[in-house]
Formats: C-alpha cells, structure tokens, sequence
C-alpha cells in the first residue's frame, strides 16, 4: 500500500517515484464510531498482526470510500488525523495473495 498525499496535499510525480517501499500489512475495514466525530464512520486500518496483537502500520482512514478497484488494485479516499488534525488522504492498495 502506498499513501498518495502528505498532510493533505497530492505528492507529485517525483514523490511518488522516489522508491519508497510500500507498506504492508492486512487491510481491514469496519464502520466504527468516531468520538471526537460524535457519529459512525466507515474506517480502514492497515495492521501488522503479531503475537495475536494488531498494531496500525499508518494513521486510519476514516469516511473511507471506494474510488477504484480491479485487477487486484484499489484506490481508497478519505481523511487521516495526524496530532489532533485532519488531512485528506488516499491510498493506492495492491493486494497479495498470503
């Protein structure tokens, strides 16, 4: 999985092609309530599982929604909260085979 903007804004084709590694885990979403929200949110979370302890590899995304998906890809928007404020975030998933 790979983020596609940083605090809120889109990187740029020279960010995006830096060869960062990906992040992986297991991607996961549920709607949840959110409080600081006072209502119901759909969230996706990725997680590294260990020890039967699920740890979030990045920032949820909370109000996901589904902007693509095909040919074992997905993209995923929404908004992450980073330090009490909230940014819009995507993500670019490629899903694998365990």
């Amino acid at each position: 999985m790979r983020t596609l903007r940083r605090r809120g804004r889109l990187l740029n084709k020279d960010e995006l092609v830096d060869n960062r590694p990906p992040y992986l885990g297991d991607l996961k979403v549920m709607e949840s309530r959110d409080p600081e929200l006072g209502r119901f949110v759909l969230r996706a979370r990725l997680v590294e599982s260990k020890a039967g302890t699920e740890t979030e590899v990045l920032p949820g995304l909370h109000d996901a929604h589904l902007l693509f998906a095909g040919d074992n890809k997905m993209r995923l928007a929404g908004f992450e909260r980073i330090d009490g404020a909230d940014f819009a975030q995507t993500w670019s998933v490629e899903l694998t085979a365990c």
